[in-house]
């Protein structure tokens, strides 16, 4: 009862919970060059192949993904 009306906490110490360490975020944003991607894959593929191959098939299709 004697607290009611009065700041819980200074400056002081909003400032060091506001700008204290944080707590690690689950997820973080990974950013990606789709072009650098691209070229790594078709490099790769073409070190793997010491023969041009006489047919590509590139099956993008998503539903057989688990």
């Amino acid at each position: 009862q004697r607290d009611k009306g009065k700041p819980l906490a200074g400056k002081s110490t909003l400032n060091r919970l506001e700008h204290g360490i944080a707590t690690p975020d689950r997820y973080k944003k990974v950013n990606y060059d789709g072009e650098a991607i691209d070229r790594l894959l078709v490099d790769l593929w073409l070190e793997a192949h010491a023969q041009a191959a006489e047919e590509v098939i590139l099956d993008l299709d998503t539903t057989d993904v688990a």
